[in-house]
């Protein structure tokens, strides 16, 4: 029993005719007779009594109605959802976001992109860069707000914005309170950073160029998030680079100063997995960039490496 089936069993019910239900349904009589006879052979029920002058339903066929009814109703919300998925206006979005990237600007993307597409649901993810990366292989997630490098081909991005290099240290801490940094000054200095394994390569460019001016700080301690990397540096366990967006977490104990001028600029990236078919992603992709557009282009050529 398919639903065309349905379509034509509700004609003749609803017309008690197979002349006025033929000419609703665009079809000639002795077709539509044909594809009645079928049905009440397949279900094994007769679900018409017809005379010379009149058609009425039978007991099975007063229940086929009321059935065929909800299957075609549920069948039509089904073609509509069907269409608005196709168009981007309802399903699913799983996104992973970095810490420093959940700021003011993107909370405003958030909510124009809510204003517009209300059938969307949102997921979001605290993850860190490593975390979405693999995720994203796994069609665990749908986009990415992350730090580069990328390494896999099979991924592609979008540059949003970038975020100058900013040091955090303790407020006792001696460069808490010099005038200005040098690179020099960071030499053999304990280091709190991010483990390799959730933040890889974010350090690369702020120990280049120490290295340049012959500075070797060396990594003290590690952690797995950046809020156990704040509250360590801001309790002395060493010094540490970050971007400047964290200065908004306002932690006690905490000084943020500026880089030498030659300071790393820090990007952020929306990746996704190459191929994906997805409306609602693309619909996204351009929200993000739309909200991104008065943000420079990387102020380094190559921007940043992907593998």
């Amino acid at each position: 029993m398919e639903l065309r089936h349905l379509r034509y069993f509700l004609a003749v019910a609803e017309e008690l005719s197979f002349r006025k239900a033929a000419e609703r349904l665009h079809l000639a009589q002795p077709p539509l007779s044909a594809q009645i006879k079928g049905l009440e052979e397949e279900l094994g029920a007769k679900l018409f009594e017809r005379t010379t002058r009149s058609v009425r339903l039978t007991q099975a066929g007063r229940v086929l109605l009321e059935e065929a009814r909800i299957v075609l109703a549920a069948a039509e919300r089904a073609e509509q959802r069907i269409r608005k998925a196709d168009l981007g206006l309802i399903g699913t979005l799983r996104i992973g976001v970095i810490r420093p990237a959940a700021n003011d600007r993107l909370a405003a993307i958030l909510r124009r992109f809510r204003d517009h597409f209300s059938g969307v649901q949102l997921i979001l993810r605290d993850l860190a860069s490593t975390e979405q990366l693999e995720a994203l292989r796994k069609d665990e997630l749908d986009l990415g707000l992350l730090r580069p490098p990328l390494g896999f081909p099979e991924l592609d991005f979008v540059f949003l914005e970038e975020s100058p290099m900013v040091l955090a240290t303790s407020t006792d801490h001696p460069l808490a309170r010099k005038r200005r940094l040098e690179w020099k000054d960071f030499d053999k200095q304990p280091l709190v950073m991010m483990h390799p394994t959730v933040q890889h390569g974010y350090y690369d460019g702020f120990l280049a160029a120490c290295a340049r001016c012959g500075a070797t700080p060396y990594p003290y301690q590690y952690t797995h998030d950046v809020s156990t990397k704040l509250w360590l540096i801001s309790a002395g366990f060493g010094i540490a680079p970050t971007t400047a967006t964290v200065a908004e977490s306002g932690r006690p104990g905490l000084v943020l100063r500026d880089l030498p001028p030659d300071r790393p600029m820090v990007p952020t990236i929306a990746v996704w997995k190459r191929g994906t078919h997805s409306p609602a992603l693309e619909s996204f992709k351009r929200f993000l960039i739309e909200g991104f557009s008065d943000v420079s282009t990387p102020s380094t050529a190559p921007p940043f490496p992907v593998g």
